[in-house]
């Protein structure tokens, strides 16, 4: 669980101790500076910052300076609250003499390098009140699979190929009255569904992964039927929006993973 609350006097002493650090970092001739900082607790963090002059042109920064994440963190962490969770970015424009700082809690941070999966794991050390859960969090939660899975490849007794192929992957499902396309998430992979379940597959060498969602109630057949086609499948099944593992089903032969 987080730690327990920075009071005011806290919250502003380390917004403080972030002004001294930033403004001794500056360019000469600097008259504003802001930084854009986010966080999760898994993933990483992303910050940016910029400077301008007293004209209004930009001025370049030496970049951020050390200390400023461990004291964003601090913000971060000590901001918590159980029905709120903690903000997503700090703004922090700074001017000589003084400083401004904006918690953003609701809109999504600036930063490609953070997946569905991550904010899951956020929020589950940060939880919030249902209610505080923005549109686009619950969007991505709502969308983590429940199912993953490997279709380890063997070698065919007839000619020593691996197998199945991704051609052999799709002909069956097709013949089994499952709807297959290509996937809109990864180039060259497949997108496979049927009323109860929708997968894509992520291939690697030696492997066909899929993971998606499917009804916890047909769990144990998707795994019959992949099973069924004579392939070597290993799945984990997991409550929703990135939840704890519920079920294992291993591969039924060695993989020599």
């Amino acid at each position: 669980m987080p730690p327990r609350a920075l009071d005011a006097t806290q919250q502003a002493e380390t917004c403080a101790d972030i002004g001294e650090l930033l403004g001794g970092s500056l360019p000469d001739g600097w008259a504003r500076a802001t930084l854009r900082w986010s966080e999760l607790a898994v993933g990483g963090s992303s910050a940016s910052l910029a400077v301008v002059a007293e004209d209004g042109s930009s001025l370049t920064a030496a970049g951020i300076p050390q200390g400023i994440t461990e004291l964003c963190r601090r913000l971060r962490l000590g901001m918590y609250s159980e029905t709120g969770g903690t903000w997503f970015t700090l703004i922090y424009t700074l001017i000589p003499g003084r400083y401004s700082v904006r918690y953003d809690y609701d809109d999504e941070p600036d930063a490609p390098s953070f997946t569905p999966e991550h904010y899951a794991r956020d929020l589950a050390y940060f939880p919030r009140a249902e209610e505080n859960i923005p549109d686009w969090l619950r969007k991505k939660l709502d969308g983590l699979p429940n199912v993953y899975g490997g279709v380890y490849l063997e070698a065919d007794a007839r000619d020593g190929v691996p197998r199945p192929s991704p051609e052999d992957f799709e002909g069956a499902l097709s013949r089994a009255g499952w709807e297959t396309g290509a996937s809109d998430r990864f180039r060259g992979e497949l997108a496979f569904s049927t009323d109860w379940a929708r997968l894509s597959t992520l291939s690697g060498p030696g492997l066909i992964r899929f993971a998606g969602q499917a009804d916890p109630d047909k769990w144990e057949a998707l795994h019959s039927l992949l099973t069924g086609f004579g392939w070597n499948v290993g799945m984990s099944c997991h409550e929703p929006r990135g939840g704890d593992l519920v079920r294992e089903f291993p591969p039924p032969r060695e993989t020599g993973r």
